[in-house]
């Protein structure tokens, strides 16, 4: 895969500077309105980033991860607004299976995780594309990733598939400070 934990964790804040060697697997999302962009890919980053920071330190031995490491909106639990919605579009898509702050944690078992993050870009209007290093696999294990698209906000959740790296380099990166990204 695509580096190691730290080139991982310096994708998630500022865009990649060189372009990935082989295909990407590619997540089509919706969100509501265009508005939502923006807020949407700094959520999904944020997630992210909270796991692959668990991995980096996490007991995978023990009962319980520390939550504390997740965003403050995505502990909310079942009660909160963000989580029913998440749940009701995620058991549309997926069916009934509900996910826990806990199993978001875990999924990030360094053993276990079959991808790893590259990017979310805008491709117009309220759609985005989310794009990870599944080693050229059109088929592996992400439920976790869809579960995050959907608790950050995600409407509708299409793919994965493989994309060419070169339609990566034309579009631009959401979710980050303008004056860290480069024109890829």
């Amino acid at each position: 895969m695509t580096g190691t934990v730290e080139e991982e964790l310096g994708r998630l804040w500022v865009r990649p500077m060189v372009p990935p060697v082989g295909p990407l697997a590619v997540f089509h999302v919706e969100v509501g309105r265009w508005e939502e962009v923006e807020c949407f890919a700094r959520r999904v980053r944020g997630l992210v980033a909270a796991g692959v920071e668990i991995s980096r330190h996490g007991d995978f031995e023990l009962d319980q991860l520390p939550e504390d490491v997740l965003p403050a909106w995505a502990r909310g639990g079942d009660f909160s607004e963000v989580h029913r919605d998440a749940r009701l579009r995620y058991s549309l898509h997926r069916g009934e299976e509900e996910w826990t702050a806990q199993d978001i944690l875990f999924s990030f078992e360094p053993k276990q995780r079959r991808w790893k993050w590259w990017d979310v870009t805008l491709l117009g209007g309220n759609l985005l594309q989310v794009w990870v290093d599944s080693l050229g696999e059109p088929v592996f294990a992400c439920d976790e990733l869809r579960w995050i698209l959907y608790l950050s906000g995600a409407h509708a959740v299409v793919g994965p598939s493989l994309l060419s790296p070169d339609l990566w380099g034309h579009e631009r990166s959401a979710g980050i400070d303008v004056g860290s990204a480069s024109s890829g």
